[in-house]
């Protein structure tokens, strides 16, 4: 098969490390050359722009920021569908985090170019996508799921690749899952904060939280908030302030608590926190000018 990856970020490089060792052609491309230079030496190639990449391609894979990053790659002056492009027919498998209408409208207007759209967000970071081990959240047709299921075992755990529904699907649950991931790390941060203000050691604070709801996650991210060193990233700051703000944008509801995390968010990254792991996030309300936190 051969499979043009876009977006070489964290990763994006590591995803398409897999499909190397999988046995198929690897074609990849990045907004800024020079971050795939692991994969070029094992056997991939680098084209210069998005429609270059996925010319006569079986499968075009976008790894990116955002919603806009994900329109401009696939419509753009250079994007999938500008030029020859891809094998009719191909599958469009898109594993940025956009929301779901933005999956649903990029479906059809790939569609009108002979593709098919998959959605599939991943859920985990660096090292379960190095590992092949992320959980990959599939929103697509049947048949279509049917057919990418295979390449994205390639990055998903044996057991982790699951269809829940057709295309927007995937993205829905996907925000959905990161909502949690921005409630839980500001809730960690302000319960050690508190702890601070009212005399808890830090230590006593932690092994406690450990036990609670929160556990799951300052198990993840104790040795960054112990350390206050929030290197090296899973999953950087900014990354969840934009998918925050997708959660936000994306119903009518109101989310109080989302929207209060985003909030501390934007104050830490103007803060400088903006390429740290998201777990500065939590440092940023436990420590940065509390006087009780040292």
């Amino acid at each position: 098969m051969r499979v043009a990856f876009l977006g070489m970020g964290r990763m994006g490089s590591a995803m398409a490390q897999h499909v190397l060792t999988g046995g198929h052609e690897l074609v990849v491309w990045n907004r800024t050359r020079g971050k795939a230079a692991d994969l070029l030496a094992a056997g991939a190639t680098e084209a210069d722009s998005p429609a270059a990449a996925a010319r006569d391609a079986d499968a075009v894979v976008l790894m990116l920021r955002g919603p806009d990053d994900a329109r401009e790659v696939l419509l753009g002056e250079s994007g999938v569908t500008a030029g020859p492009g891809a094998a009719d027919g191909a599958l469009v498998i898109n594993a940025t985090t956009v929301d779901p209408d933005t999956a649903r409208s990029l479906a059809a207007e790939v569609a009108a170019h002979g593709l098919r759209y998959v959605d599939a967000p991943v859920a985990g970071s660096v090292q379960p996508a190095t590992d092949g081990t992320l959980r990959v959240l599939v929103g697509a047709a049947e048949a279509d799921y049917a057919d990418a299921e295979p390449l994205l075992g390639l990055w998903g755990a044996p057991d982790g690749v699951r269809r829940v529904g057709d295309v927007g699907a995937a993205s829905a649950l996907k925000l959905v899952i990161n909502l949690t991931l921005g409630v839980a790390i500001s809730g960690v941060g302000e319960a050690l904060r508190l702890a601070a203000d009212v005399g808890v050691d830090r230590t006593e604070a932690m092994d406690a939280l450990a036990t609670g709801p929160f556990g799951w996650t300052l198990a993840q991210k104790r040795p960054m908030l112990e350390a206050q060193d929030y290197t090296p990233v899973a999953f950087s700051l900014d990354l969840l302030a934009k998918d925050l703000g997708l959660c936000v944008g994306a119903t009518t509801a109101e989310l109080p608590a989302t929207a209060a995390a985003l909030a501390v968010a934007h104050a830490a990254i103007a803060a400088g926190h903006a390429d740290d792991d998201y777990a500065s996030l939590a440092g940023f309300l436990a420590f940065e000018g509390n006087p009780n936190s040292h």
